[in-house]
């Protein structure tokens, strides 16, 4: 089965405009995204789908040269946006995930489509406890087709998966746990604000080194020994 990461990327953000090309570690941001991607062992192809927009056109010239297919759609409706990449790239397995996410993790990529190939009756994989902005999704073709046919709203379009989780009955779901290490769901490593790159900023100090990937376990490790410490990077950014 063709596996594909499709990830989600914009520059149009309300709360913090052109962040996926934010620098983070002396580099855009969704460079370290796509780097981590990559890693994953079972994925296919790594595809970038972005808006149709010109004023988009910036984002699409960044990724040139990044070793991803990029797909261009709709603005809003990034379900349909979803549904044209997959048909695109051939997917049957599709990992979604966001561009505001530095720390995603390959390993539970390759984790969630394993549980798709083992279970082939499962739609659905999610895993519970890791930090915020660390876990992907991961879903079937069909899934992914069916959500098309039931979400109308244009909320359920926009967040791609919403229906699934608050209408579940149509699906076969599967939950994935965090290991113990990396079990810190209320630790942010996501990026919706200039403070929290500050606070991701002040981790990957620590953990990044040009030429590998972000050790995501060093960098629980590293807040957990002083948490205090970060949550003042980020409140200072606000400052």
């Amino acid at each position: 089965m063709r596996k594909v990461i499709i990830l989600q990327a914009r520059l149009a953000s309300s709360r913090f405009p052109n962040k996926v090309l934010a620098e983070l570690s002396g580099r855009p941001m969704i460079s370290h995204i796509i780097e981590r991607l990559k890693a994953s062992k079972l994925a296919d192809e790594l595809n970038v789908a972005i808006p149709a927009e010109p004023s988009e056109d910036a984002l699409a010239n960044a990724l040139e040269g990044s070793g991803v297919t990029i797909s261009r759609g709709h603005p809003t409706d990034v379900l349909g946006r979803y549904i044209q990449a997959a048909y695109q790239t051939g997917a049957e397995i599709i990992v979604r995930a966001t561009a505001d996410n530095p720390f995603v993790c390959p390993q539970n990529l390759d984790n969630q489509i394993q549980a798709l190939l083992d279970n082939p009756e499962t739609d659905y994989v999610i895993t519970e406890g890791l930090p915020v902005g660390v876990t992907v999704e991961t879903f079937s073709l069909k899934t992914l087709e069916k959500l098309d046919f039931l979400a109308r709203s244009n909320n359920h379009r926009e967040h791609v998966t919403l229906y699934l989780r608050e209408h579940p009955g149509p699906f076969v779901t599967k939950t994935l746990h965090a290991p113990a290490e990396l079990n810190r769901p209320n630790l942010r490593l996501t990026v919706d604000t200039p403070a929290e790159l500050a606070r991701v900023q002040s981790l990957y100090d620590k953990v990044w080194t040009p030429g590998s990937i972000a050790d995501l376990a060093s960098a629980v490790r590293i807040y957990d020994e002083n948490p205090s410490a970060y949550e003042q990077v980020a409140t200072a950014a606000t400052a």
